[in-house]
């Protein structure tokens, strides 16, 4: 850890109180355009300086206020064979810093203007820098809502584009930096509990320098998701045009549509969340056909001590039957959330089936423990092993289809309000294919503080 990160994490583990957490109406959400603080219109002053902050009067009516509030988090990665030994640089120790502030201004019955500045460090890792691991400050939000109806938004400009529970879009939350787009967004809502949101925008990619963050050339990112509360049904339609995206098949530019149903809910002690997509259009002159299947089941044991709660997850993803003809089988993600794939949040999700059984403990309030297994395996030995985004590892054939085994074991804490410390140990096992390519076993141990208020 270097010298700066030890310091960071000295003084967040100096904001931990002794006595438990306690959810409260200040608790802040991952997506802080979500908090709202209106009822404080009404409320005594606090004292608190962390609370007084998020109900500033712009007007003696109180019918308009701003809210601040930011995020600092420090987190340093031990890595030992990277991509189970297939990186150019497969050992290295890096710490990651991120900080962000925000300003959240309601003016008035219809309109409100959400800003958020950005800043991100990175040292310690080798190979070549990624867009989102460092940046100077930068907008990493700036939009502006306009509730024309009780039932009807609109939000123009740069913003993060959560999805559902985020398995095809995330706000890339696992990275240094998170993820947003230029564009507008429309949600509405129906009778029968139902939302609608449709919208149209593009990548925002960053760059070191301060504000100087564009959109991807030739990208776009634009579609339709309906959500049913009851019976927890949602559907959806997604489309993303890349100007050149990468494949075992080749390079060449893509426009791929992407639908689908997603069901979820519980019934007393289980659990689920079940997906099925498809995909069609074109990669070059090819025509796209692929699907995925997932399968998330869990069942808690809510009179036991601990509460454990075991659940079993299986994901399939199409892969290229045949590389040279006039079809592209890989399933591709528009901008999926890679930690529900792999604990270690590098495994694209594409030419892969994996199985992954989880236990999850609470021994108090405040700490939660994970522990599980997986296995993951190539769909089709004609395609590659996608590590990562648009980069596929060609893998030999002749020896099996094993990709990787891991197991994986993780605690976090949470002592007080929007502060969270935890620690992941993951062991990785190469498959056969993976060996025969020059990969070896490897191990990634993690610590992590984050500090919201």
């Amino acid at each position: 850890m270097t010298g700066k990160g030890a310091l960071l994490l000295a003084g967040l583990l100096a904001l931990a109180p002794l006595g438990p957490a306690l959810a409260d109406p200040f608790e802040p959400k991952s997506h802080r355009w979500e908090e709202d603080y209106a009822w404080m219109a009404a409320a005594p002053a606090p004292t608190a300086l962390g609370e007084q902050i998020k109900f500033l009067p712009l007007n003696p009516e109180r019918s308009a206020w701003l809210t601040l509030g930011g995020e600092l988090r420090q987190r340093v990665d031990n890595v030992h064979n990277g991509q189970i030994g297939l990186s150019s640089s497969p050992d290295a120790v890096s710490a990651t810093t991120r900080g962000y502030l925000h300003a959240d201004a309601h003016l008035g019955e219809h309109l409100r203007v959400f800003g958020q500045l950005s800043w991100a460090d990175e040292g310690g890792r080798k190979g070549p820098d990624r867009s989102f691991d460092e940046s100077a400050p930068d907008l990493q939000q700036l939009f502006a809502d306009l509730t024309v109806t009780d039932n009807l938004r609109l939000r123009v400009g740069r913003q993060e584009l959560p999805l559902g529970d985020q398995r095809l879009s995330e706000v890339r939350e696992t990275y240094n930096l998170r993820r947003s787009f230029d564009g507008v967004r429309l949600d509405a809502k129906a009778p029968g509990d139902i939302t609608v949101t449709a919208f149209d925008t593009r990548l925002v990619i960053n760059r070191p320098d301060a504000f100087d963050d564009r959109d991807q050339p030739g990208e776009t990112f634009r579609g339709l998701y309906v959500a049913a509360a009851r019976p927890g049904l949602d559907g959806f339609w997604l489309e993303r045009r890349r100007r050149a995206s990468t494949y075992a098949e080749g390079t060449a530019p893509e426009r791929r549509e992407t639908f689908g149903l997603r069901l979820h809910g519980d019934r007393e002690a289980l659990d689920y969340n079940l997906y099925a997509v498809g995909q069609t259009g074109r990669f070059g002159t090819r025509d796209i056909r692929a699907w995925a299947l997932s399968a998330d089941l869990g069942w808690t044991f809510a009179t036991a001590a601990w509460t454990p709660r075991f659940s079993l997850r299986a994901d399939a993803t199409s892969g290229d039957g045949r590389k040279g003809d006039d079809r592209l089988e890989t399933f591709d993600a528009p901008y999926p959330n890679t930690s529900y794939l792999s604990t270690s949040s590098a495994y694209w999700p594409g030419n892969a089936w994996s199985v992954f059984p989880l236990l999850t403990a609470k021994p108090s309030e405040t700490l939660s423990l994970f522990l599980g297994a997986q296995s993951m395996s190539r769909m089709s030995k004609a395609d590659g092993f996608y590590y990562s985004a648009q980069n596929p590892i060609a893998l030999p054939t002749g020896h099996g289809q094993v990709m990787m085994r891991q197991v994986y074991t993780r605690a976090k804490w949470e002592p007080r309000r929007g502060l969270t410390f935890s620690a992941t140990v993951i062991r990785q096992f190469a498959g056969d294919a993976v060996r025969a390519r020059g990969g070896r076993d490897g191990s990634i141990v993690s610590l992590a503080a984050d500090w919201k208020f």
